[in-house]
């Protein structure tokens, strides 16, 4: 599909919508409040890398998207973390 996250697959939602106009006088019910629809789209941005184990070009919303990166900074940070020695004081 256009419009959906690969990873959560949130996507295309129609909800109605209601246009309040100025009454006229004498009438007019039909522009009191009339309901149209609107069409709410994902942010979707492209994202190449790993995704469930595959390299590749993905189309994930922002809230995968950070999620995806917030991960990839902590493996990051835990292998900066364990490649660092110790180091000894000397009385």
């Amino acid at each position: 599909m256009a419009f959906k996250c690969d990873r959560c697959d949130k996507g295309i939602v129609i909800t109605s919508q209601q246009r309040h106009k100025k009454g006229v006088a004498g009438g007019r019910w039909k522009y009191r409040a009339p309901k149209s629809r609107k069409i709410l789209k994902p942010n979707l941005q492209t994202y190449r890398g790993k995704l469930n184990g595959q390299m590749g070009k993905w189309k994930l919303c922002t809230q995968c998207l950070r999620t995806i990166k917030k991960k990839q900074r902590e493996a990051k940070e835990k292998t900066e973390i364990k490649k660092e020695k110790p180091v000894s004081v000397d009385s």
